[in-house]
């Protein structure tokens, strides 16, 4: 963690926002009409898939919002995060009947903490890139 400055909550709200609002947003649109004759479960299914897939890619991978922001997501030992920790990472946004709760709670945590619950869980943190 030496040298790791942690990403203020201003600039993880702003990431998060482009990250968990707009791409699955477009996301979303993109993927219902492309599944616009698809029956519902069909959609409904592939539109949960899409949404974990994202958001692994988002914390393991790349992020939009906070290559933007100019942010990132590491290990607690500052390596580079793991697939298995970015599913960790975001268990209460991956639940579908938890995901209202779990957003409440995550944000509630950030503004408070200055961390998500599940950064903890996952050993990561969001620093200044």
């Amino acid at each position: 963690m030496d040298g790791l400055v942690p990403a203020s909550k201003g600039k993880r709200f702003a990431a998060g926002l482009i990250d968990l609002v707009i791409i699955p947003i477009v996301l979303g649109i993109v993927i219902g009409l492309v599944l616009l004759a698809a029956p519902d479960v069909v959609r409904s299914v592939v539109l949960v898939l899409v949404n974990i897939i994202w958001l692994v890619f988002r914390d393991a991978v790349y992020s939009p919002g906070r290559a933007m922001i100019k942010v990132k997501i590491v290990s607690l030992t500052g390596e580079k995060v793991t697939p298995l920790q970015a599913l960790i990472r975001n268990v209460l946004l991956i639940i579908p009947f938890v995901l209202v709760v779990g957003y409440i709670v995550e944000i509630v945590m950030l503004l408070v903490k200055g961390h998500r619950l599940a950064d903890t869980w996952a050993k990561t943190q969001v620093v200044e890139a």
